[in-house]
């Protein structure tokens, strides 16, 4: 089984999830704010999301961490790559009450260092054309875009960020 690794930044604390983590999940899926993520979902479908997130792990050797300010979960955070995109994507989500605090931009940085830190090269995000506070996260951390709508999703573009050596 992979070991998930715990990371830990300023503010947050990247760490796995667990089963307790699941009900603030589930609110947050049910909500019209995750409508970028897939949602609203009803709990089964809030289930199958959750525990794809910790599955990813032990498939892939990495995949999302809850996001945890030290109050519990206010969101998730990492890295997947599923068949249907191109290149490993890094990811964010936060629950309403964490929003406005730059919390995303300090997790999927962490997220990423972690990943370039691994020695691997190239990591995107896919994000819908209208999902600005997330393009605003990408750019905060130097990802760029040339706006042409993904082959497995028409609505979002992938943003390419910068390598460990800060290269595109």
């Amino acid at each position: 089984m992979t070991s998930i690794p715990t990371l830990k930044t300023e503010r947050l604390i990247l760490r796995a999830l667990q089963f307790d983590d699941f009900g603030p999940y589930a609110d947050f899926s049910a909500s019209d704010a995750s409508v970028f993520v897939s949602g609203p979902m009803d709990m089964r479908s809030a289930w199958r999301h959750f525990t794809s997130l910790i599955g990813h792990w032990p498939v892939r050797g990495y995949g999302w961490w809850a996001v945890d300010d030290g109050s519990g979960i206010v969101g998730t955070c990492g890295i997947h790559y599923p068949p249907s995109h191109l290149e490993p994507e890094l990811g964010w989500v936060l629950f309403l009450q964490a929003r406005g605090k730059g919390f995303a931009t300090e997790a999927a940085k962490a997220a990423r260092d972690w990943w370039y830190a691994r020695g691997e090269t190239r990591l995107s995000s896919n994000i819908a054309f209208d999902n600005s506070p997330s393009i605003a996260v990408a750019r905060r951390l130097g990802a760029t875009t040339d706006g042409v709508p993904l082959a497995h999703n028409r609505d979002c573009s992938a943003w390419l960020h910068p390598g460990p050596e800060g290269t595109l």
